[in-house]
């Protein structure tokens, strides 16, 4: 083996040792994040009553998807679209996008208060967003929504109300950033509120929230 093969064997080795080194980053970034700076609760209820009915139940690590009803869901998947790279795939995503406006499904789906009934009740964990619709004299959140996305109801338009959580909140929510995702823990419950900022079909009562460092949304592809 000549050194000029030797030179490039290991130049192609480097190559994909750092591309490796780069995609176990990416991936375990958001976990070492948690492990690291997610030590402490910025929120935690003083409500003992609460807390009793939550820690007699197993924490369910709730996902988004899941709180959408199936037949719903599969409506929102028709009609998903991932970020276009190629003239061809902007097309199709205007298409489909044209398609969308006149699917009278598509706009339910959209606009529904339909909820999964199984979670109705239960101790559970969610990632999310949250975007404040009113303060306390602390200026902490006072009432709030859970969203999936950075953005939603504020930048751009409200996800569906079965993608939106409303929860009351005490005072002392500290170092709140709302660019910052985070897990919140509570009792689920099924319930409909309306705001000029969206409509919820869950209501959520917080037990305790930290910061989250991945990404909290499973459902989009865009």
């Amino acid at each position: 083996m000549t050194n000029k093969l030797k030179l490039s064997i290991a130049f192609i080795v480097c190559i994909a040792i750092g591309i490796a080194l780069g995609f176990a980053y990416v991936q375990i970034k958001p976990i070492v994040s948690q492990w690291v700076l997610a030590s402490t609760k910025n929120y935690i209820t003083k409500d003992t009553e609460l807390n009793s009915m939550f820690d007699a139940q197993r924490t369910i690590d709730l996902q988004w998807s899941m709180l959408i009803p199936e037949v719903e869901k599969a409506i929102l998947e028709k009609y998903q679209q991932p970020k276009p790279s190629t003239p061809t795939e902007f097309t199709n995503n205007l298409l489909r996008s044209i398609e969308a406006a006149s699917d009278a499904s598509y706009s339910e789906a959209m606009t529904s208060i339909n909820t999964v009934d199984a979670f109705d009740g239960m101790a559970i964990s969610i990632p999310g967003f949250i975007v404040p619709i009113d303060y306390q004299d602390d200026q902490s959140p006072s009432n709030i929504f859970i969203v999936p996305y950075f953005g939603a109801c504020i930048h751009f338009p409200p996800p569906p109300p079965n993608q939106i959580i409303f929860a009351q909140l005490e005072s002392a929510f500290t170092n709140f950033e709302i660019t910052q995702a985070y897990r919140i823990n509570g009792v689920l419950r099924r319930g409909l509120f309306e705001d000029p900022l969206g409509t919820s079909a869950y209501i959520l009562d917080v037990v305790s929230i930290e910061a989250y460092f991945d990404n909290p949304d499973d459902f989009r592809r865009h």
